[in-house]
Parts: structure tokens; C-alpha cells; sequence
């Protein structure tokens, strides 16, 4: 029996409260597996974004200190590369924390990376196609106004987790997200909150990591610093993405008990498994 249930019915505070919970004490397990499948991409993803940043305060211009065409093609090569790998650094952190979940539900013992990295593999093409749907609504939210925006960022939240727990395509992730988010107004609400309260908590901590590359940054621009310091904002950035990637994965473990919470309300498959395990050791006791 594992010490925290997973199909239990939550709200928004306690599943606040136990998505950190469940973070750190499963953080010497759940710590490693996302270090080796999700941090290269972050790598990779923060070393573009250090060659893009360090360009910016040591961009080769022409005599009237206008960039030429060549080192803005450079940045825009940097520049999509860094957006690339943070999405796909995004996706398979969320594939990461989905399968660890599912993996932490089925069976009690130990959780091998090797049987995570499965699954991420077999998922990573269908979750980058959901994502694009996904991104294809929010595109569309943007183009109508603010509202519609908000709607597909709540309701679609739980396409990841519905894939990995439930084998679906992603169509069909992102209409199960749908139908459990919109049982009534107040779970869509509280999938939104939950999004948005756990996302700033991790925004705050990752800003913490991003201190030194910015302090970097600021002093190099006032000419304080040398100029060859292209390695430091280097690492500096990296440390920063990375970080702020493996923070990510708090948004995830929310999302995910925020999906076994309401196939829970809407399903009792928890309760009604309680209820079988009950008669069968009342069974057993008379038997005895």
C-alpha cells in the first residue's frame, strides 16, 4: 500500500497540499528519473538560450551600431532552437511525472527509470501531436479575445495524464480532459486555480535560480564585467532553464491528482475498489 492514495477525491487546497507532499517524498526517485530523460533537453534548451542571450551584449554591428543581417539569421537560429527544445523538454516532463504516476498506482514496488523511458518513448510522438492541437486552440483563444483563451488552458490541462493512464490517441486525450474538467462549472474553475497557483509557486522558485544569470546580465550591460564572459551567462542560463524545467514537473503531479481526484468523483472506481476489498475480507473472517 502506498503511503499517499492517488484516487481520492480532492479539493483545491488539498491537492495543493499534497502535490508538494508527494514531490518530496518522492523526490529521491522521482528526482533522477526526471534529471535523466527531461533535464538534456532543458541542457540543450538553455545552452541556445545562453549563445542567444550572449549575442545580444556582443552582437557584431556596423558602423552606425545596427546588427547585420547575419548575426540576427544567428539568433533566429538560437533563438527557434531554445523554443524546440524547451517544448520538447516540456513534453517529456510531462510524459515523465504522468507515467511515474501511473506507475506509482499500479504497482507497489520499486519505480525502474527503465520501464518510465518506455512509455515516454512510445508516447513522445502522440503527446507532441496533442500539443499541437492543444496549441492550435490556444491560437485560436488568442485570436478571438482573452476569454476563449482561458477555457482550452483549463479544460485541456489533463490531456497528458488521461494519454498515459487511459491509452488514448490525443484527440481523444484532449475530449476525456474535456469531459472530466466540464462535469460542472466549479471543476473546470478548480483545474484552473490549481494550473495557475501551483505554476506562480514554481515561477517564484525557478526565479530564484534565474538570480545570477540576470545579475550577470544587468552587469555587463553597465560595463562593470568584462566582455568575454559568454561562458558564464552560458552556465548561468542553463542553470536557470534547467531548473526551471525540472520545477515544471510540480504543475504536472497537480494536474495529475486533479485527474484521478475527478475520475474519481465521476467514477468511484477508488471507492468502489475499497468497498470489494471490504467484502472480501469479511468473506475471508466467516470463512475463518
Amino acid at each position: 500500500m502506498r503511503p499517499i492514495q492517488l484516487r481520492e477525491e480532492r479539493n483545491f487546497s488539498e491537492i495543493i497540499n499534497v502535490t508538494f507532499q508527494f514531490t518530496f517524498q518522492n523526490l529521491r526517485t522521482l528526482g533522477p528519473v526526471l534529471l535523466y530523460f527531461a533535464a538534456p533537453f532543458s541542457l540543450i534548451s538553455g545552452i541556445a538560450t545562453g549563445l542567444f542571450q550572449s549575442q545580444i551584449f556582443s552582437m557584431t554591428s556596423d558602423r552606425y551600431g545596427m546588427a547585420t543581417p547575419f548575426s540576427v539569421a544567428g539568433w533566429g537560429v538560437e533563438y527557434l532552437l531554445s523554443m524546440l527544445f524547451n517544448l520538447l523538454a516540456h513534453i517529456v516532463m510531462s510524459l515523465v511525472v504522468s507515467t511515474y504516476l501511473v506507475q506509482y498506482l499500479d504497482t507497489d514496488g520499486p519505480i525502474e527509470p527503465a520501464d518510465i523511458w518506455r512509455v515516454v518513448v512510445r508516447k513522445l510522438l502522440p503527446a507532441v501531436g496533442m500539443y499541437i492541437l492543444y496549441g492550435l486552440s490556444l491560437l485560436l483563444g488568442v485570436i478571438l479575445c482573452f476569454f476563449p483563451v482561458v477555457y482550452p488552458y483549463a479544460v485541456f490541462s489533463l490531456g497528458t495524464i488521461s494519454m498515459v493512464r487511459e491509452e488514448l490517441s490525443p484527440l481523444e486525450a484532449l475530449q476525456r480532459s474535456q469531459e472530466l474538467t466540464q462535469m460542472s462549472w466549479s471543476d473546470g474553475l478548480t483545474t484552473f486555480g490549481i494550473r495557475i497557483m501551483v505554476a506562480i509557486a514554481a515561477s517564484f522558485l525557478a526565479g530564484v535560480l534565474s538570480i545570477p544569470m540576470y545579475l550577470i546580465m544587468f552587469l555587463q550591460g553597465l560595463k562593470v564585467l568584462g566582455e568575454n564572459l559568454q561562458w558564464i551567462i552560458m552556465l548561468t542560463s542553463i542553470i536557470s532553464v534547467g531548473g526551471t524545467a525540472i520545477l515544471g514537473g510540480l504543475v504536472d503531479v497537480a494536474l495529475g491528482f486533479q485527474y484521478f481526484s475527478l475520475v474519481e468523483k465521476k467514477e468511484g472506481i477508488g471507492l468502489m475498489a475499497e468497498i470489494s476489498q471490504i467484502g472480501t475480507q469479511t468473506r475471508r473472517k466467516e470463512e475463518e
